[in-house]
């Protein structure tokens, strides 16, 4: 059996199944152009404002209309990353070309390109089928508790490794399971149930550790060079691993409630379960990327008291085990198929954008004009409408990255408004920016919003209410974990 899953081809194939709106598709694209070529000319007759110079009117021009071609694509996203710098330069956003890269020196788009490494591997062998096939004995006594599992699995895997490449490893496992179906509508009815519950997963899991998601250390780098202060690894699951054990299966129920399942016999499912191929024993490379995950893990949790064990030093070293000699759990083209190269040029563009952004001003003007001095709200008032406006605002600017580079300066300013730590708005930040599902906009729902199984309305009927919860709990035990950690 071929564990090994390439991601790219896998989207690619699902998206071969979806011909409909492409003509409409076009009409997007070309108005995406439209709209940033005039935003692109508009910006040069704007006026200075107050404390807003040109170069900070230019800036803010320059991100709409970049956002406005990553949202309607009629350029690959890489090509839109490489049009960007140049474009910083021509309207001189960037003094020069060396501050128009300056983002792809931040450790975090090194971080992405290594952890598709970590992801290739652990997709290669059989991992993550043998553990899905443990909790599928464990609860799988009906449809529902089989959903769980699959939920649970990839929110396990998801705190390791990139939330898409967890989304793409059980898009096959779970359309094995739907053949058992032979009526459509049951079919139909349970795939639309697992195709929304899988990204939810994944995007809840990837708020268990900072390596979850670039986006978590995006945040915790962020909020660093604004303010020298860091989040550790430690403090980031404190923050993090409770809420996913409250959050998760509040989704799960929420998601068979609203879209209720079909049902199987026992018999049908344990014949399923047991079909699973997975050998009986780890084999040694199995069990090498066990253990050298296992290291990794321990050797983040020991950053929090140790920073020479940084996070993307860690997973780079781990990276160059992976290529070993005589071991080989990855070869170089196998590494080079699976990397997304588009997601490699979007975080490092955006992170130029964003250096440019503080550069030229635009963080302390958003500080000064929509920061409010005080807010008559308690600090669970506060945690609670940043979440609900992140989610809101996702839907408008569904590029988390671009996201994150816009709120964290004004989210640490608000913080100081208030009196409490930028670590308490930051946290809120990264922990809701990620959970991207109220509509498949994002890379993750969209591979399985691909495949066909549910349209676009129809996952917001729980995913809605998913995200009003979470941002209630994210709004109780931040301060409480504050409290506990001695930061607030």
């Amino acid at each position: 059996m071929i564990y090994n899953i390439s991601i790219h081809k896998l989207t690619l194939n699902i998206k071969k199944t979806k011909t409909k709106g492409v003509l409409q598709m076009k009409k997007t694209q070309l108005l995406g152009i439209i709209l940033a070529i005039v935003i692109l000319i508009a910006m040069n007759f704007i006026p200075a404002q107050g404390i807003l110079s040109e170069a900070g009117v230019r800036s803010i021009g320059l991100l709409l209309a970049v956002l406005i071609l990553l949202i309607t694509e009629p350029l690959p996203i890489g090509v839109t990353c490489f049009l960007t710098i140049a474009l910083m330069v021509v309207f001189k956003v960037a003094a020069d070309i060396p501050s128009a890269v300056s983002g792809f020196t931040n450790s975090i788009v090194y971080f992405v390109l290594v952890s598709f490494g970590l992801s290739t591997a652990i997709t290669k062998v059989p991992l993550s089928t043998r553990l899905l096939k443990k909790l599928m004995l464990l609860f799988g006594k009906n449809v529902n508790m089989i959903i769980f599992a699959i939920m649970l699995c990839s929110a396990l895997l998801s705190c390791m490794i990139s939330n898409v490449a967890t989304t793409a490893v059980f898009i096959p496992l779970v359309l094995g399971f739907l053949k058992i179906y032979k009526d459509q509508s049951a079919k139909m009815k349970t795939g639309k149930a697992i195709m929304i519950g899988l990204p939810v997963a994944s995007m809840i899991g990837g708020m268990i550790t900072p390596a979850g998601s670039s986006l978590n250390l995006m945040c915790i780098n962020l909020l660093e060079q604004a303010t020298g202060i860091r989040i550790t690894f430690i403090q980031w699951m404190t923050f993090g691993i409770p809420l996913v054990i409250i959050i998760l299966p509040i989704a799960w129920w929420i998601i068979v409630k609203v879209y209720k399942p079909a049902e199987l016999s026992q018999d049908e499912i344990k014949a399923y379960v047991n079909g699973l191929e997975v050998p009986k024993k780890m084999g040694f490379q199995e069990l090498y990327v066990l253990v050298l995950m296992i290291v990794l893990l321990v050797l983040w949790i020991l950053s929090s008291w140790y920073p020479v064990f940084n996070v993307t030093l860690v997973a780079i070293i781990g990276f160059v085990f992976l290529f070993l000699p005589k071991i080989e759990v990855l070869t170089w083209t196998e590494y080079i198929n699976d990397v997304s190269w588009a997601a490699f040029f979007l975080v490092g563009t955006i992170i130029s954008v964003g250096n440019n952004l503080v550069a030229n001003g635009v963080s302390d003007w958003i500080v000064q004009t929509l920061m409010p001095s005080s807010i008559n709200l308690p600090l669970f008032g506060i945690i609670f409408m940043i979440g609900i406006l992140i989610f809101l605002m996702l839907i408008v600017v569904p590029v988390a990255p671009a996201l994150i580079t816009m709120l964290v300066v004004p989210l640490v300013g608000l913080a100081a408004n208030i009196g409490v730590s930028p670590i308490i708005t930051i946290m809120t930040l990264g922990l809701c920016v990620s959970n991207c599902y109220l509509l498949p906009l994002d890379t993750v729902p969209l591979l399985t919003y691909m495949t066909g199984y549910y349209k676009m309305g129809e996952m917001a009927k729980s995913t809605a209410i998913i995200q009003i919860v979470l941002a209630v709990f994210v709004a109780i035990w931040i301060p409480l974990a504050a409290m506990l950690l001695g930061i607030l």
